[in-house]
């Protein structure tokens, strides 16, 4: 019955989640009932029921009492082609000529240059989705004719096309890109803490963090970034706890504690220019300014060490449910 569950699978996918499990039930026992009265579950007589019932999206769209989408099943095939198509177009033109034109204005800037282009390549990607997005709103609210919309596929459904049944995942898809969001969020504040965290003292600008991190700790820090996301991406493509991807959590998170264990205990990780500014700003006293800064870093530190031994520790379990649930 393996085509029934994918098309089950495949109807349900587009369903909201309170009303998934009594309409998948409904359906295939529908389903069922017509394979039986055309003699049995042969795969001819099964592709026929599924051929009658049609696109699973389309019956879908029947069972859902309410229409929560901005772009309906028939255009939605053509909204993401054409979204592909002009992001995969557009984009990868506006970061490199805006990051050549920035650093041509600023030769020595190449982190500062590389994070303005990445931040205005996002922005244009934002108003490139937004306007596609509108644009197909129209259409579809306006009665165009929806084989007009650029797609690879046929506009015909047939049980050929039904997707391979979802594979179960340990990872929630929406955690994974959330934590790597985090990642590269907090990448970007360090990237750009000069600016934002910092302080204005007689027309002069005073970073928090000390400069001289920026020689070599702050570039390991960018790697073990680097390295932190193409993991995230690996766990987003493979969803579940593999051997392979415990061992190099392990091996990441620990990299990061020691990273950040040897740097509070060997450096000086907030300016003192800072903390001497912070004063005579008349905010605090340079010892309250100092005892602040301090406190700051090392709770700042310790938050960090503990989701770390959190995720590492949590890894492990679910990598061992992962290895019995393969037995």
């Amino acid at each position: 019955m393996s085509l029934i569950d994918r098309y089950i699978a495949e109807v349900g996918r587009h369903l909201p989640e309170k009303d998934r499990g009594d309409i998948e039930a409904e359906i295939r026992s529908t389903l069922e009932d017509g394979i039986e009265e055309r003699g049995g579950a042969n795969e001819a007589n099964i592709k026929s029921v599924l051929q009658e019932f049609g696109d699973p999206a389309l019956l879908a769209e029947k069972y859902s009492s309410s229409k929560r989408y901005l772009i309906g099943p028939l255009w939605y095939d053509g909204y993401i082609e054409t979204l592909k198509r002009v992001l995969g177009t557009a984009l990868p033109i506006f970061l490199v000529v805006t990051f050549l034109v920035d650093l041509a204005n600023d030769p020595g800037s190449v982190i500062g240059s590389l994070v303005d282009a990445a931040w205005g390549t996002f922005y244009v990607a934002l108003q490139i989705a937004f306007w596609v997005t509108v644009g197909f709103i129209i259409a579809e609210r306006t009665g165009a004719d929806p084989n007009d919309a650029p797609s690879k596929g046929p506009r015909l459904w047939t049980p050929d096309q039904l997707p391979p049944l979802p594979k179960k995942r340990q990872m929630d898809i929406s955690e994974v890109i959330t934590s790597m969001a985090l990642v590269i969020g907090g990448a970007l504040l360090i990237a750009w803490s000069p600016r934002i965290l910092s302080i204005q003292n007689n027309a002069e600008t005073i970073p928090f963090l000390h400069p001289n991190l920026w020689n070599l700790w702050l570039p390991i820090f960018f790697v073990l970034v680097g390295l932190t996301v193409v993991h995230e991406l690996f766990k987003l493509a493979i969803g579940n706890w593999t051997r392979a991807l415990t061992v190099t959590n392990l091996i990441l998170g620990s990299a990061a504690i020691t990273y950040i264990i040897a740097l509070i205990a060997t450096q000086n990780v907030f300016n003192p220019a800072f903390v001497t500014a912070l004063a005579e700003s008349g905010a605090r006293g340079i010892q309250d300014a100092t005892l602040w800064a301090t406190w700051t870093i090392n709770i700042t530190a310790a938050i960090i060490i503990g989701i770390y031994v959190w995720d590492m520790v949590d890894s492990i379990r679910l990598a061992k449910a992962f290895e019995k649930q393969k037995k």
